[in-house]
């Protein structure tokens, strides 16, 4: 205990208030009232640290993914590869080109003849490419039509973001006018000046990119096919449980993805693709080339090579090894993508909507004008071109490794460090467990607490960042939220589950619960608060039912996603930490600021007469 304030209130209706909230003060006379007073109090208590280290973890269970390659000073080096499957439409591929191989085999037969003769369409692969969008943030908080991280103020509707004296909200509702260039049409006079003018392209969007980190836009890409089968179902549990993917297995290493698909730089580009539609000669009055065709959000695109492998595919319609998923997935058996360690970035892609578009040269057969269906003479040959897309779905995992921890950290793993710091990461890193009322004398502590008719008002954990610590990690993002749970039983604390706020961001969700990141005016992180009043009044009014169990601290990637995995000597984690490629340091009990030491703290009301 390092502190105790206290406030006397005798005001009978707050006392009445208070009085109908505990059962220990419900036997109390209320004739007394008048002459008896509430105290208004708060005390701040010792927790005890300690650091767990993860080595590997099943990473085929998660919801974000994790691609590329990264160090600091602090947490050394992370590298992460991505392994998939790679899946058919669900109607799988009946044919390529316009008809089936059978059509093109037999001919199509009618009762008047010959409808369409025997033609090989000669399918021919003109191109293979891996698109994978990034995660995007379009967030709007003040509804203006301007994204925060563009917006001059996110908070305010009326902003004017580009200056020309027209807002933000009124530029958007115009479809003439961006809101964020002060001169739409580039004619050399200002919005707010020009009656005439007129947007060149008012469907365009503006993207922010997530969960991208580093600071490189030239990136050495690696795509291999993988040579090994990726079983769904675990032989070892009589096919009845999932096949389990660890971090640690890594086909590339083990030289079971030999075949090489792209090794080369690409550059990163967090622009809208935008593609447009080929200009009909029939049509002289209109440019169809001006006509925007497809709108694509920010990706990566890559060219893969190898196109005998892919005209393979195009050569096996009709086959079995195209019917249905498993079939394709045991003749092609996957991918594995990498990023090569001269680009120090790491990213967290959209994979589920990741995409092998095959494009492909067909000769398509058809009936000329006027033509009769039954002559074959009435056919003719006209060279055309299609796609198909593959999705990158089915079995899917990361491959991780973090190496060279620094000293300090080492240190706090091992539990010989004096608890001045909190070190957390995710990914294959460090989590925290944080004891409340710890060993003998939190014991009787705890118990002495248990005696006291407390009316807990509210209990928090203010972590502090330590800014002289995460400067040593130079410029690497710190995380915007972190999660608090239940060691013991691997689930939330009851404060979690009972906070219902609700939002469509992440800071706008379990808000009471907190575990985000408070910023100063610099837009830097300085600590994140979470309020354990639910859990601390259980463990003093209710301990018959609730046990004082340890508290993990993790990093998340998503704070609605409390599911654990589990590593293969069975410990469980937060698959959120696993997911996230994080860091932070914070200041632990043994501080050498007083001011930033990690305490619990505790509001309460005691009756007192």
């Amino acid at each position: 205990m390092t502190f105790r304030k206290k406030t006397t209130v005798t005001a009978l209706g707050i006392i009445a208030g208070l009085l109908s909230c505990t059962k220990e003060f419900n036997d109390i006379d209320s004739q007394i009232l008048p002459e008896s007073s509430f105290l208004f109090e708060n005390e701040t208590f010792a927790v005890d640290v300690s650091h767990l280290q993860i080595d590997e973890a099943r990473t085929d269970n998660l919801s974000l993914f994790q691609l590329g390659y990264f160090e600091d000073p602090v947490f050394g080096k992370t590298a992460a590869h991505f392994t998939t499957q790679i899946t058919l439409p669900l109607s799988g591929i009946n044919n390529f080109g316009s008809t089936s191989a059978e059509v093109e085999s037999d001919g199509l037969l009618i009762e008047d003849g010959l409808d369409k003769p025997a033609h090989d369409e000669q399918e021919t692969i003109t191109g293979v490419w891996l698109e994978i969008p990034f995660v995007t943030n379009q967030r709007d908080s003040d509804g203006d039509g301007v994204i925060d991280s563009l917006d001059v103020d996110p908070n305010d509707r009326e902003s004017d973001s580009d200056g020309d004296s027209l807002t933000d909200y009124e530029e958007s509702r115009n479809p003439n006018l961006n809101p964020l260039d002060p001169d739409t049409d580039g004619d050399g006079i200002n919005d707010d000046q020009d009656d005439s003018t007129v947007h060149p392209d008012p469907n365009a969007n503006s993207y922010e990119i997530d969960l991208v980190y580093g600071d490189t836009e030239q990136v050495h890409f690696q795509v291999h096919k993988s040579d090994f089968y990726l079983r769904t179902l675990d032989p070892d549990a009589n096919f009845e449980e999932d096949q389990a993917y660890f971090s640690d297995f890594d086909l590339l290493q083990q030289g079971l993805a030999s075949t090489v698909l792209f090794d080369g730089n690409i550059t990163l580009d967090f622009n809208e693709i935008v593609t447009y539609k080929e200009d009909d000669p029939d049509t002289e009055d209109v440019d169809e080339s001006e006509e925007v065709e497809e709108r694509l959000s920010p990706r990566i695109r890559i060219p893969l090579q190898n196109t005998a492998l892919f005209q393979d595919i195009l050569d096996k319609e009709g086959s079995s090894e195209l019917e249905n998923n498993e079939a394709f997935q045991t003749y092609f058996q996957g991918l594995v993508l990498s990023i090569g360690e001269s680009s120090p970035v790491l990213m967290q892609l959209n994979f589920s909507a990741g995409q092998l578009i095959l494009e492909y040269d067909y000769q398509n057969l058809v009936l000329k004008e006027d033509g009769d269906a039954s002559n074959q003479d009435d056919y003719i040959v006209e060279p055309a071109s299609n796609s198909f897309a593959l999705s990158m779905g089915g079995v899917r995992f990361n491959t991780l490794s973090q190496s060279d921890l620094s000293s300090e950290v080492a240190i706090a793993v091992s539990g010989t460090d004096n608890q001045e710091n909190i070190y957390l990461k995710g990914g294959l890193g460090v989590f925290a467990q944080i004891d409340l009322f710890s060993g003998a004398a939190g014991q009787a502590l705890l118990e002495d607490l248990q005696s006291k008719p407390w009316l807990i008002n509210e209990t928090n954990l203010i972590l502090y960042v330590d800014p002289s610590k995460t400067a040593l990690m130079g410029n690497v993002e710190q995380p915007e939220r972190l999660y608090l749970y239940d060691m013991t039983n691997h689930l939330p604390i009851i404060d979690y589950d009972t906070d219902s706020s609700s939002g469509s961001y992440s800071d706008q969700i379990k808000t009471n619960y907190g575990g985000i990141a408070q910023f100063d005016d610099a837009g830097q992180i300085v600590s994140y608060k979470f309020r354990l009043t639910n859990h601390l009044s259980n463990l003093l009014r209710n301990p018959e039912d609730f046990e004082n169990v340890p508290l993990g601290l993790s990093v998340t990637s998503n704070i609605l996603n409390t599911a654990t995995t589990n590593t293969q000597d069975q410990m469980e984690v937060p698959a959120s930490m696993v997911s996230s490629p994080l860091g932070t340091i914070l200041a632990g009990p043994n501080h050498q600021n007083p001011d930033l030491r990690l305490k619990l703290e505790v509001f309460y009301t005691e009756y007192q007469q």
